[in-house]
């Protein structure tokens, strides 16, 4: 099973302490009501898109509607199983017959994505994952589409599935066959494309519930065995942290988000009796929030109407908690903890807010650069569209102390914007220096800003080898202040080091800055030379770039510090910025699919894995499928026409790999 650095872990725990008390010192009870009862077996919920309710019913074999606190029959009438599945998916255990029975055989989890579908596993070894599209015509959800998962031969059952608004499909379950010691779990995800990602794996482990923030970047993942909850960055495949046995002496049962961004765990306490308890990530203090519960299957976050719903299998109901009084939901506490990782990697993918205008204004003149054909388009510029062609460093500095004295009109902010800081950018005719956006304000309120000092046609050269000729002119200049910016990671976070210089027009500015989970400092030092308005020859300041921002909490409005330091599109700029191969991706189906490894910080190589070497070998028996199927005209990869030598069982099996190293 796979583990994350000391190094991580340490700064995940660092991390943690920063949350205002106020996020979770307070307890705030739940309302509770009753849903809808006379249900029997009510196990899996789910939110339509158009605010209806669905349950699934485990003995029933169903799934309802629940609407004015009634159930109704969600599937029509007759439906059938979809013919559409890949043959790699029929195997002896699991038949043809056993994929296309029109029955549910006790469904479990569900969700539904925001076309609409359904998505439902059976709460069986072995047992089907089914999608329910919507009819185009009538709505009816009247066929089930089959969704195997590639290269797993246990008799996996699934726990938990959730579809997000990109189309990824998550996936939590472990085999069920055998003593609990011989126990094998796997997290694992579908993307967009189609390709299966193995997020988390190995013996011992019983993966049975996550949940997903708003912004679908942080997942939370429960480990039943013993209680264990992780969370990941999602889109990086980074663990950001972990709790060991959160759920205590009780079983994990589910898991969610509480509005601010707390974790809520759903819990079976003993015969007879599950609870709801929020937990601080930062602290691991837990707050009950809903007892007196029989059974508990699983939770549901309603983020439109700010509440959960719980389902009772044996009490058969299902009940509405909502937090007393009513919360938006803003998950400040994951939100945190996300921004922490992105200032420790330098990959940012939210913008601060003081970088708002300068994005408004980008937009703007877009729009004004467009034919007049196509002033209608809407152009939308974000953070992910410029880091991704360029890298950034931007920020916003506030001074908070300096020298009583030192200065008769001492510096307010200073805010900055590089484009390619501190690298030459060459053009097709000629390089050109980074584009450097610099502005001081002073008390008084007056402006420093980038100028030009020098305007003119200035020369065009190539160099060839060590020859240097002249190839034209164009416009350009020269503008202060000159900016030079490095940056370092370490494991505690990042620093920032950068210089403007003003070359006899304003004063030189240095101004050192650190991001971390656990510290953010800022020091701008002033160095005069007579030109600029400082008195005295050198001035220290100690600065911030966090900035308080108000954001409705548990009880009204509550305070958070918000970064205004903005560090983005550094392929390899950070600790942990590119850890892209952190999960092993399947493929779409048994045959050509690749292997990625873990990077050498997860201390265990997925190499020495167990089992992990029997995929390699079924891996190199699919490829020889799949050259004999280019070579007869078989069928895509959703059905490989293969010689029957070389299948499995056939006149001739097909010889094992060499025993070469992965």
């Amino acid at each position: 099973m796979r583990t994350t650095s000391a190094n991580l872990l340490r700064t995940a725990a660092a991390a943690l302490l920063l949350l205002p008390a106020a996020v979770l010192a307070q307890q705030n009870p739940m309302s509770v009501r009753n849903l809808a009862d006379g249900l029997p077996g009510a196990y899996g919920v789910a939110r339509h898109p158009d605010g209806t309710v669905y349950v699934s019913q485990l003995d029933a074999g169903q799934i309802v509607a629940i609407r004015d606190g009634r159930s109704t029959p969600a599937l029509a009438d007759g439906w059938k199983v979809s013919e559409d599945l890949p043959r790699w998916a029929i195997k002896e255990d699991v038949p043809l017959s056993k994929w296309m029975e029109a029955k549910l055989n006790r469904p479990g989890p569900m969700t539904i994505s925001t076309n609409g579908t359904i998505y439902v596993a059976e709460q069986v070894p072995n047992g089907r994952i089914l999608s329910f599209p919507p009819n185009p015509e009538t709505g009816a959800y009247d066929t089930a589409v089959c969704i195997p998962v590639p290269w797993l031969e246990q008799q996996f059952q699934w726990y938990d599935l959730f579809v997000d608004t990109y189309d990824r499909l998550y996936v939590a379950g472990m085999d069920e066959v055998g003593p609990d010691f011989m126990k094998f779990g796997s997290a694992l995800v579908r993307d967009q494309e189609g390709d299966w990602w193995v997020m988390d794996f190995g013996p011992f482990a019983r993966f049975n519930t996550f949940a997903l923030s708003a912004k679908q970047d942080a997942m939370l993942l429960g480990d039943k065995s013993h209680g264990n909850i992780s969370w990941w960055e999602v889109n990086r495949h980074i663990m950001m942290g972990g709790s060991a046995e959160a759920a205590g002496r009780s079983t994990l049962q589910s898991l969610a988000y509480y509005p601010d961004g707390s974790f809520v765990i759903g819990q079976i306490d003993g015969p007879g009796a599950a609870s709801v308890v929020r937990m601080d990530p930062f602290s691991g203090q837990q707050v009950p929030l809903v007892s007196n519960l029989k059974s508990l299957g699983d939770i549901e976050m309603d983020r439109v109407k700010g509440c959960l719903y719980i389902t009772d299998p044996d009490a058969g109901r299902v009940i509405e908690a909502s937090p007393n009084p009513a919360m938006a939901y803003n998950e400040v506490a994951i939100r945190q903890i996300v921004r922490s990782i992105e200032g420790m990697s330098g990959v940012a993918s939210e913008a601060p807010a003081f970088l708002n205008t300068f994005f408004d204004r980008l937009q703007d003149a877009a729009k004004d650069l467009l034919p007049d054909e196509d002033a209608t388009h809407s152009v939308q510029f974000t953070l992910s569209d410029i880091a991704g062609k360029m890298p950034i460093v931007a920020g916003r500095v506030q001074t908070v102390m300096n020298v009583e004295g030192a200065e008769t009109d001492p510096i307010d902010t200073l805010e900055f914007f590089l484009l390619f800081p501190s690298k030459i950018v060459m053009t097709e005719d000629s390089a050109t220096p980074s584009l450097s956006f610099f502005s001081l304000k002073r008390k008084s309120g007056k402006i420093e800003q980038t100028k030009p000092i020098f305007k003119n046609e200035v020369g065009v050269y190539r160099m060839s080898g060590t020859n240097i000729f002249k190839v034209g002119t164009s416009g350009g200049g020269l503008y202060v202040p000159v900016v030079t910016c490095g940056l370092k990671s370490v494991d505690e976070g990042i620093h920032v080091d950068l210089a403007f210089l003003g070359t006899g027009v304003y004063d030189d500015y240095y101004l050192s800055l650190f991001q971390g989970p656990m510290q953010q400092t800022a020091t701008l030092v002033v160095n005069a030379d007579g030109s600029g308005t400082n008195d005295a020859a050198t001035v220290t300041y100690e600065a911030t770039f966090m900035e308080e921002a108000t954001i409705e909490g548990l009880k009204g409005k509550s305070q958070e510090k918000m970064s205004n330091l903005l560090i983005s599109g550094f392929s390899g700029g950070g600790a942990g910025a590119n850890r892209s191969v952190g999960w092993l991706r399947l493929g779409k189906f048994p045959a050509q699919a690749t292997v990625s490894y873990g990077d050498s910080d997860t201390g265990v190589s997925l190499a020495g894995a167990g089992g992990l070497k029997d995929v390699l070998d079924k891996k190199e028996l699919e490829l020889r499928q799949s050259a004999a199927d280019e070579v007869t005209g078989g069928d895509d990869e959703g059905g490989l026409a293969v010689p029957e030598d070389l299948l499995p069982g056939g006149a001739a099996a097909a010889p094992a790999p060499e025993e070469t190293a992965p």
